[in-house]
């Protein structure tokens, strides 16, 4: 019996990918391995679920169980894989019952790895939480039963998220970023200044150019020291200051890896038989983080894996930050050479993108002009 095509990684990519398959073909042998309980769930819903206090399994779709019915696949979840050895098709688990599983084809779908502060000492440094998977969120939400004194580190889009939706959740949260403003390199100045106004006018506290420097364990607390020698007493320390891609396994197997998984067009890493998707993947210098990106690359690669020809191009796209405190919507121009031009009203900020030749390659809209992004989408040049 021929091996089945297998797919390493249960979360939002390797889940869109056995969707799209199965829009191909209801009968192709297909394997899933998830490290965590395998549930169909999204991220982008975690943020929004702290401001509601939702409990963990209130945010899932679909079990493991569900998920293999449905879309008749074997699913197994709670399985780390180990190593992969592309010669001989197979990969090794840590399952005594089947430590070696052969395929025909594998998928790494094995996502990313929040980032925590670098650096940070004191008693209780290691107590920092990240909020990218239903486990994270679940104990997030455990540690906030009875208290709601919260420092959220990393003034990115997630964290900006998390810091508003923490506050609509009933906590007292302090947002700590260490560079000059808020959401790094994805929004000009003035729109960055604009939603650090509106987050502190929802009440969050907003500290710039500042980060952790140590943490130590209270009696009832944990006392943070910032990086300008401030103390600040809080319940929970959370990090939100982006993501790495998962690519040890990756790497490990002799593929090539950039900041993320390398893959061509195809979805193909430099081993022929291995794709990669998701946000472990790069493609062109750019790793996978819109799920509309992922989507369109999951319908690519099953149409790969199906042996057609499809092949993956970058789409502008509007992300639309999951904010009540004000509408902001990015459209995050390509690397290059170009330039930032910014107004602003009382009513919004509009940001737009130039190249050296003058097209129009991204924007960013805070307040009222984040209603034009339709508009512009249509504009932008790729």
């Amino acid at each position: 019996m021929d091996a089945p095509l297998v797919i390493v990684g249960t979360g939002f990519a390797g889940y869109a990918l056995l969707r799209a398959l199965r829009q191909r073909d209801r009968h192709r042998e297909v394997h899933l391995i998830g490290a965590d309980e395998a549930a169909a769930y999204s991220k982008d819903q975690l943020p929004a679920g702290l401001a509601h206090r939702r409990d963990a399994d209130e945010l899932v779709i679909a079990t493991a169980e569900q998920m293999a019915y449905r879309f008749e696949a074997t699913i197994t979840p709670h399985r780390r894989v180990l190593a992969i050895d592309p010669a001989s098709r197979t990969l090794r688990t840590d399952s005594p019952a089947q430590a070696e599983q052969a395929w025909s084809q594998l998928v790494l779908a094995t996502g990313a790895d929040s980032v925590r502060p670098a650096n940070v000492r004191g008693s209780a440094a290691a107590s920092v939480l990240t909020v990218g998977s239903l486990a994270e969120y679940a104990y997030l939400r455990s540690e906030l039963a009875g208290r709601g004194r919260v420092a959220v580190v990393g003034g990115s889009i997630r964290g900006c998220e998390l810091a508003e939706s923490l506050k609509r959740g009933g906590c007292e949260v302090t947002l700590l970023e260490p560079d000059p403003r808020l959401l790094g390199g994805s929004v000009p100045a003035l729109c960055a200044e604009r939603i650090a106004a509106a987050l502190t006018a929802a009440g969050v506290r907003i500290r710039i150019e500042d980060g952790v420097q140590r943490i130590d364990q209270g009696m009832h607390e944990l006392h943070v020291t910032t990086l300008g020698g401030k103390p600040l007493a809080v319940d929970v320390v959370v990090a939100a200051q982006g993501t790495r891609p998962r690519v040890q396994l990756a790497r490990a197997a002799g593929l090539d890896v950039a900041a993320g998984i390398v893959v061509d067009a195809a979805m193909r890493t430099s081993a022929g038989t291995i794709h990669a998707l998701g946000g472990c993947a790069e493609f062109e210098g750019r790793v996978f983080e819109l799920g509309e990106d992922i989507e369109a690359g999951a319908q690519v690669l099953a149409d790969v894996l199906a042996g057609h020809g499809a092949r993956m191009r970058w789409k502008a796209r509007v992300r639309r930050l999951n904010l009540e405190c004000c509408a902001v919507a990015i459209c995050e121009p390509p690397p290059g050479a170009g330039e930032w031009y910014e107004s602003a009203t009382a009513r919004g900020v509009r940001a737009l993108f130039h190249d050296r030749a003058g097209a129009l390659r991204g924007f960013a809209l805070v307040g009222d002009p984040a209603g034009e992004s339709g508009s512009l989408l249509g504009r932008v040049a790729r």
